[in-house]
């Protein structure tokens, strides 16, 4: 069967480089492919010429109503409606048209088999997985396959165009490089191994990468391209780290030619190498065709729209994406080295929307609709990708982040020591509010929120809540159970979240009852839903009201005014008010914040490293941190705010990262915090409504 185990992802790489000017080597993978079903094929040319190669029809011997074409146009229906028109003027008696492309048609060429046949002409589309799916059937479309890997795959890997992507907000070939290898290492390596190995393993194999036993680099060209990836790094520390990274990669990973000094991979190395570099390419393409189709959707609503729009959006989203991750990297990494965590809003997506949009500036005539139709098409990707998507994003966002380590501190290991490895969350309402809505998704993978905490209990985290979130949560679901009752368009006021939540899977508003009672009961509600969350998620319940009276009254004092300053002017537009309920809910908010932040004070720890921790997603919280910042200046006390995103890169690059897993860690949904912050319960609805009217 052709010797050793062939990579699919390159023969996939290798159909999708095609060019026209390659139309010779499909010719011949096609003809190899051909062979079981049609041994013997003829040129059908006419004489009066055959218009181009790619123009060219066969047909097998003694099957006169057959036609076969090759072809790798990336505009195949033209084509196909072009052979067809042809075939009636010259080839009338041909029934059945065999189409071979390297384009992927699919279920698209349906239409057009059925505009075919209207004209008694029978389309066999043959496309790039029609030959996936036939490469190891037998020797000769293997050995084909492989001559087409070794003659148009196998070049592309060995170039720098797999590096070198104009979408990066790199600039530096050798940093390109690096980011590609910190991805394609963090992917392999399993967990328990060390950052700053992992990391050194990667930066020397991306220095290495075009070198073999006639073209090897010495120790100071290896080291030279370390540093020229990592320009902000210190050179000393670096070269420290290249030399440990050589010794350890010799004779396994690389050969040392040591009276010259001399290094290059091995053979078995580079080829794997390659192999790696086929299968994040897939992804990437993957990727793309996600981001494609979205774009597709949203411009096909768009009359003005154009086809230069579709390929503009599509690379600029690109573009936002990577330099979002970037940024996030850099400030998780600006917070861990200077012990202070901050939270990214969305100000920071748009901000860089801003200066794309700017630096690039569209050609187009909607351009007004550009900044709304990227941000949206960000955030979708983000909080929906497909497996492979998710897989390629969590890759890139990773590798962002290491790659922004590097540049400030060649030991990342040490930096994330100061972390976390274990500890206590509160979860207060704007995180138990979404992860009971995500309890509808059908498909347990797309439970994001719970795999997070699914996460947490594998690393050693407790999860807590409290009987005042408790309340909350209850009073919210019978304030949704009564909003169900109401007939469409009489309830007064907001739609309350889980409400909303439920009817936009389509459900009907009779059903909400039912789905409720899967989480509480009528006679002891509170009870029930306290149970459930430590059943299900492992959330115990544990109140932090003598905790809080420990805090300094003045600070206790101070919070309260906050957060009574928040909750007014959240409500200063709603139609009715509770000022019993308002006061409830200031209680819990501030008795939460400051019941955490007097259990830190039995602690000796810097900020980043804090056992207990207020994991919250209200925006308002983050706010008055701020406020308290300035009022105590000196004397304010470590914020006790958590964020998701950064809880995720906590278990990420944590010293948690042994107990989560490599499985379960690549399984980590890829949430910002914008995501759902920017969708609470308060303002979800004016959200969702503001969209249906633009988009009615």
């Amino acid at each position: 069967m052709g010797g050793k185990f062939m990579n699919v992802n390159l023969f996939r790489l290798a159909l999708e480089r095609l060019q026209p000017s390659d139309w010779a080597h499909f010719e011949r993978l096609s003809s190899d492919f051909l062979v079981p079903e049609f041994p013997s094929l003829r040129t059908m040319a006419h004489p009066s010429g055959d218009g181009g190669r790619d123009s060219e029809l066969f047909s097998p011997e003694g099957q006169p109503l057959v036609a076969i074409q090759y072809s790798v146009t990336q505009d195949w229906r033209t084509k196909v409606r072009r052979t067809a028109t042809r075939l009636a003027e010259e080839h009338p008696a041909v029934r059945i048209l065999v189409y071979m492309s390297n384009q992927q048609i699919g279920g698209q060429g349906d239409d057009l088999k059925r505009e075919l046949m209207q004209n008694g002409l029978m389309l066999d589309p043959r496309d790039r997985n029609w030959f996936l799916e036939r490469t190891l059937t037998d020797a000769v479309r293997e050995n084909a396959a492989r001559e087409l890997i070794d003659t148009i795959a196998r070049p592309y890997l060995a170039g720098e165009s797999v590096i070198d992507k104009p979408t990066s907000p790199l600039t530096s070939g050798e940093a390109k490089a690096a980011l590609v290898y910190l991805g394609l290492q963090w992917q392999d390596d399993i967990t328990e191994k060390g950052l700053t190995r992992l990391s050194f393993d990667a930066l020397v194999r991306a220095a290495l990468r075009h070198t073999h036993s006639d073209s090897r680099m010495n120790r100071l060209q290896i080291k030279d391209a370390v540093c020229a990836a990592l320009p902000s790094a210190e050179r000393g520390a670096l070269e420290q780290e290249v030399d440990k990274a050589l010794q350890r990669l010799a004779k396994r990973f690389i050969r040392h030619w040591q009276k010259k000094d001399e290094f290059c991979l091995t053979r078995d190395e580079s080829q794997r190498i390659l192999a790696r570099l086929a299968d994040k390419e897939t992804e990437e393409s993957e990727f793309r065709s996600a981001v494609e189709k979205h774009c597709t959707d949203c411009l096909h609503e768009m009359d003005a729209s154009e086809e230069c729009d579709l390929s503009d959006l599509t690379a600029r989203i690109t573009r936002v994406l990577e330099r979002l991750l970037l940024r996030r990297g850099e400030l998780f990494v600006e917070a861990v080295l200077s012990d202070s965590l901050e939270r990214v809003g969305f100000s920071e997506l748009a901000d860089i929307i801003l200066h794309d949009i700017t630096t690039y500036p569209p050609n187009s005539q909607i351009m007004e609709h550009y900044p709304k139709l990227v941000a949206t098409a960000v955030q979708t990707l983000l909080a929906e990708p497909t497996d492979s998507t998710h897989l390629y994003l969590r890759r890139l966002a990773n590798s962002y982040t290491l790659l922004s380590f590097l540049n400030q501190t060649p030991d990342v290991q040490s930096a994330t020591r100061k972390l976390f490895s274990h500890g206590t969350i509160w979860v207060d309402t704007t995180v138990l509010l979404p992860l009971f809505a995500e309890q509808l998704e059908e498909d347990e993978s797309a439970r994001r929120l719970t795999r997070i905490f699914s996460s947490c209990d594998k690393a050693g985290v407790e999860l807590r809540v409290t009987t005042g979130i408790i309340q909350e949560v209850n009073a919210h679901m019978s304030n949704a159970l009564m909003c169900s009752q109401y007939q469409p368009g009489s309830w007064q006021g907001r739609t309350p979240y889980l409400y909303y939540q439920y009817l936009h899977t389509g459900s009907s508003p009779e059903g909400f009852r039912k789905w409720i009672s899967l989480f509480r009961g009528s006679e002891r509600p509170e009870d029930d839903l306290a149970q459930f969350l430590n059943e299900v998620f492992g959330m115990k319940l544990q109140d932090l009201g003598e905790a809080a009276h420990e805090v300094p009254g003045e600070l206790r004092w101070a919070l309260d005014r906050l957060w009574t300053d928040a909750h007014k002017k959240r409500r200063r537009h709603a139609q009715q008010t509770d000022e019993t309920t308002t006061r409830k809910l200031i209680q819990h908010d501030v008795e939460t914040y400051l019941g955490v932040v007097a259990l830190r004070k039995k602690e000796n720890v810097s900020e980043l490293g804090y056992r207990h921790w207020l994991l919250t997603l209200d925006r308002n919280a983050w706010e008055i941190r701020d406020l308290l910042k300035e009022e105590f200046q000196n004397d304010t006390p470590p914020s006790p705010l958590l964020s998701l995103s950064f809880l995720l890169n906590n278990m990420t690059f944590g010293p948690s990262r042994s107990q989560v897993g490599k499985e379960d860690e690549l399984r980590l949904p890829l949430i910002l915090d914008v995501e759902m912050s920017e969708s609470l319960p308060d303002d979800i609805i004016e959200i969702a409504d503001s969209i249906r009217r633009e988009n009615d």
